[in-house]
């Protein structure tokens, strides 16, 4: 968190109060499809302009005023692909719930045959990205925490555990072939 001096917060909050209403006005033109709350991208980048506050402080108005509004824009950009990759990614995360409510005949029983080294050896296996991505859901953390981490959209990391489990199951389902020949 940034700790500003009582000086330079109250300098902040006069760019605060200065620049909201036009940052809110941009804000509500972005989002007039309801697709990303306005206030939001507000407190949004008024969350960056604090954190970058002290080159502001010392900028000009017009050199401000096209920071917030850029910043603010990026940051809608940013929301809008996110939630865009989420709603593309929908089809096969259903897909990929369908199959774990009812799985394949005989597969459950095949999951319980795997040992602990041969699951992590098939985890091992997966591609980086994938890898690193189902560890940390396996960790616990949820999709927007591996996003934060990774510096990638939440649905990314979507995709990129939904391929993971994909090629677990190839992987397991190769070593069961093995096994049995």
């Amino acid at each position: 968190m940034v700790a500003l001096m009582p000086k330079e917060s109250h300098q902040f909050e006069k760019l605060s109060r200065d620049y909201r209403p036009l940052l809110l006005s941009l804000a509500r033109k972005l989002s007039s499809r309801g697709s990303v709350e306005p206030e939001d991208l507000v407190q949004e980048t008024l969350a960056r302009a604090l954190q970058e506050f002290d080159k502001l402080a010392s900028a000009s108005d017009a050199a401000r005023r096209g920071w917030l509004c850029t910043t603010l824009t990026n940051r809608f950009f940013d929301l809008y692909r996110q939630r865009r990759a989420e709603q593309e990614q929908l089809p096969g995360l259903r897909l990929v719930q369908s199959e774990a409510v009812s799985p394949e005949e005989g597969l459950e029983e095949k999951w319980g045959e795997f040992s602990s080294e041969q699951f992590r050896a098939a985890v091992g296996r997966l591609k980086p990205k994938h890898r690193e991505a189902y560890e940390l859901h396996a960790q616990g953390l949820r999709y927007r925490e591996i996003a934060q981490k990774l510096g990638v959209p939440t649905g990314t990391v979507g995709a990129w555990i939904s391929e993971a489990r994909r090629e677990l199951r190839g992987l397991l389902t190769e070593a069961d072939q093995g096994r049995r020949s």
